[in-house]
């Protein structure tokens, strides 16, 4: 049985954004677990996100704000990871990505799984994926490199939402290169290398105000994509 859970959110400038995320998963995870942490990562921001988390959240015991001065999801994770402390750990972005009843109950997998991926992909058309045409096109061709660089076999490694049994974490090299979005893939691929089992699970999205991915982090993505698999041979 699933009771415990170390839950990290990595954000980036979201002072509009990580309330509602905030206020969502504080209401749902006292309802699952008996024992679960929310640790906020500011990473890099240039706005009031930390003060935002920190004021409306001061009297939460369960929450830990961190405030890191470098940007970049991988950054926060690796940051969060250190100091989780429950036997399940995981990350969401902090837009709220994917309907989080939804997400709560695919961690159950973790009880026959090493991990569980969030996908917007798994058994699904591309006319089904609710977003914009050149995104989809773009997350395909990612898709497409991935597949044939590593041998990752999943639909959707760009997911944000993640879960694994912490020693899977305690285990796998933290000596990564990837800070920015493209984390998410050198954290499969080792995880993959160590022959761990995770699911790809599908989870609804959220119509929310959508990411904060911008199109200039491609160039970036490829190229440290490039170094996994020049690593990895």
């Amino acid at each position: 049985m699933i009771d415990e859970l170390s839950l990290i959110i990595p954000a980036h400038n979201e002072e509009k954004r990580i309330l509602k995320t905030l206020r969502s998963y504080s209401e749902i995870l006292p309802k699952k677990y008996k024992d679960y942490e929310i640790i906020v990562v500011c990473n890099g921001c240039s706005d009031d996100t930390f003060n935002v988390v920190r004021e409306s959240h001061k009297n939460n015991e369960k929450l830990k704000l961190i405030n890191i001065e470098k940007a970049g999801k991988g950054n926060a994770v690796l940051n969060g990871f250190k100091i989780a402390n429950k036997k399940y750990v995981g990350f969401i972005d902090a837009d709220d990505p994917f309907e989080s009843d939804s997400v709560i109950e695919m961690i159950d997998f973790l009880e026959d799984y090493d991990g569980v991926i969030a996908s917007k992909w798994k058994g699904k058309k591309f006319s089904e994926v609710s977003e914009g045409f050149t995104k989809k096109v773009l997350g395909r061709g990612w898709n497409f490199l991935i597949k044939f660089l590593l041998k990752l076999e999943f639909k959707d490694t760009q997911g944000g939402a993640k879960f694994f049994k912490k020693e899977v974490i305690d285990k796998i090299d933290k000596d990564f290169i990837c800070d920015g979005f493209e984390f998410d893939v050198e954290l499969l691929h080792k995880v993959n290398k160590n022959n761990f089992r995770v699911l790809e699970h599908y989870v609804p999205l959220n119509m929310g105000e959508g990411s904060t991915f911008k199109f200039k982090y491609i160039f970036k993505m490829f190229n440290k994509l490039v170094k996994i698999w020049r690593l990895s041979k």
